[in-house]
This record gives structure tokens, sequence and C-alpha cells, in this order.
């Protein structure tokens, strides 16, 4: 289902939104993408994988969002702001709820607000929603169930695929 999903978000970027189309990265390789989950030390559900190799993310020069007030992060984006906030458990959060080590930051607004693929969920939930991270708001919310739900959602038609 997913792959059908991104086949028509894309067909749909393409001829609604052909600027920021344009503007979408060429999609990583499977031996890419394994060597961010050894990298990182985690393992991605093939659902985020597939969204990785059909693109990885908008040229940094592009100044529109993929949903909301969100860009869509590279890989390497991903793996830096993940590096950073990982490290800021120990030292600077005095609440270990306010960032997870299973959170994946896959957009973000460029002021420390992100959406992230939720892998173990330990606030509750199930593995693979998708949670807002937000820099100043302690609040943490399930924005998507799975990333399939998110894809329906952004699509305009938010039928079934």
């Amino acid at each position: 289902m997913t792959e059908r999903l991104i086949q028509r978000l894309d067909s749909w970027l393409s001829t609604s939104r052909g600027g920021y189309y344009a503007q979408l990265q060429s999609g990583l390789t499977d031996s890419e993408l394994d060597r961010f989950e050894v990298r990182m030390s985690l393992t991605l559900p093939a659902e985020f994988r597939s969204l990785y190799r059909w693109r990885n993310c908008q040229s940094p020069s592009c100044t529109e969002s993929l949903q909301g007030n969100r860009m869509f992060s590279s890989l390497d984006e991903i793996a830096e702001t993940k590096a950073d906030l990982d490290s800021m458990i120990r030292h600077d959060f005095d609440d270990p709820r306010w960032w997870r080590t299973s959170w994946i930051p896959f957009l973000a607004n460029g002021g420390g607000d992100h959406l992230c693929l939720d892998l173990a969920a330990e606030d509750g939930g199930v593995p693979g929603q998708l949670i807002s991270s937000w820099h100043d708001w302690e609040e943490r919310t399930i924005e998507f169930a799975s990333l399939t739900d998110w894809l329906i959602f952004l699509l305009p038609d938010s039928s079934t695929p």
C-alpha cells in the first residue's frame, strides 16, 4: 500500500506542485539506507525506507514545505539532528520524555520543531506512529498513527488508496 501511496504522491506533486516537485532530490539506495541504520544503530520500517528510496529530501534552497510549515529533511540532516537531540537527553532535558532516542525527525521547520517517526512508542501508542516534537513545548502529540496514514493525509483526495 505504501508504494502505491508514494506513486500517487509523486504524481500529485508533479502535476499540482511542480515547482516543489522540481526541488525534490533523488532517492537513496538500499545500501545508503543500510549504512544509515548501522550508523544510527536502528532499523527503519519498510514504509520509511520506501519513502527515502523515492526521494531524499527537498533542495536546501527550496523554501516551500512538504506539510504545514515543515520541510522534508535529508537522511544526513536527520542523522545530525537526531545525534544532537540524542546527546542532549543526558545533559539538557529535565524530563526524559522531551526527546526519545527512538524518534527519527524527518520533517523540520527550521526552528527546532519536527515530525518524527516513533520506532518504539515508549510513551504509548504503537511503533511506527508519527509524533510532533516542539522545541519550546513539552506536549508530544501523536499526529498520525502511521506513515501510511500521513501519506493518505498529504494527498488531496484522502480516500483510501
